[in-house]
């Protein structure tokens, strides 16, 4: 959480607790981009580069339908990373995937790759 006016980090309890707003006034708000608002361009370069820069991708819980952030699997499977997508639902780009895992909880998907890891 956030105030939208001074920027001013809150913890989810301040909101969860409706105390809306920081102390400048400004109302606070979840720290997240929601539908309809734009990326912040910056933001958005830094994540590009990374992308780039990475061996492995994993996508997860998402349909993959929405622009700018469906382009990110394919420009890292451009730079030779290996990408693999969790989603409840097949997605667009499942095709060019690595690997994709359906019809699982990822919280369970990561819990026995945790495990598996841990084991070697």
């Amino acid at each position: 959480m956030h105030c939208h006016s001074c920027g001013t980090m809150y913890s989810t309890d301040r909101y969860v607790e409706n105390h809306l707003y920081c102390t400048c006034g400004g109302f606070i708000r979840p720290s997240v981009v929601l539908f309809g608002e734009s990326l912040d361009p910056h933001m958005l370069a830094a994540a590009e580069k990374e992308t780039k820069q990475s061996d492995l991708f994993i996508v997860l819980g998402s349909s993959l339908v929405v622009s700018p952030a469906n382009s990110f699997p394919m420009i890292a499977k451009e730079h030779g990373a290996r990408v693999v997508i969790i989603n409840h639902d097949p997605t667009p780009l499942d095709s060019i995937a690595d690997a994709v895992i359906n019809n699982r909880n990822i919280g369970e998907v990561l819990r026995l790759i945790t495990e598996e890891l841990s084991l070697n």
